[in-house]
């Protein structure tokens, strides 16, 4: 009895040893926790780089007719994915927290239209003294 019971230890020994050596018997989040982290941080230097250039093109708008364009347009697309996210949501059930989360983005949409409007109305920059 006790070289079967010694048999068994062996074996079961053995077989957690290989299991623990075998990627695919991991579970599918340890797997992918490396590449998860590269994703997280190529989106979070988008975010920043894409936040820096729009501070950057909102401080040269009313100078550069070209920022303004810039400006405007990376507004637009921002608000019409806005307006996406918010049709998307309207459509589903959910509670107290995506009402919250409505609210919020209806207000930025508000804040965005504001922004695109004042970029809209710049008025044309002075010619350069090269330009005549």
């Amino acid at each position: 009895m006790s070289l079967l019971r010694q048999l068994a230890e062996a074996l079961d020994r053995l077989g957690r040893q290989h299991r623990r050596g075998l990627p695919f018997l991991t579970p599918a989040v340890e797997r992918r926790r490396p590449r998860i982290a590269a994703e997280d941080y190529a989106a979070r230097h988008s975010i920043e780089h894409t936040l820096d250039r729009k501070a950057d093109l909102r401080r040269l708008a009313p100078h550069r007719r070209d920022a303004a364009e810039r400006y405007r347009q990376l507004l637009s697309y921002e608000l019409a994915g806005l307006r996406e996210v918010v049709a998307a949501l309207d459509s589903s059930a959910g509670g107290r927290d995506l009402q919250e989360c409505l609210a919020e983005a209806r207000e930025e949409i508000a804040r965005l239209e504001v922004e695109v409007a004042w970029c809209a109305a710049l008025p044309p920059p002075w010619p350069s003294a090269g330009a005549f």
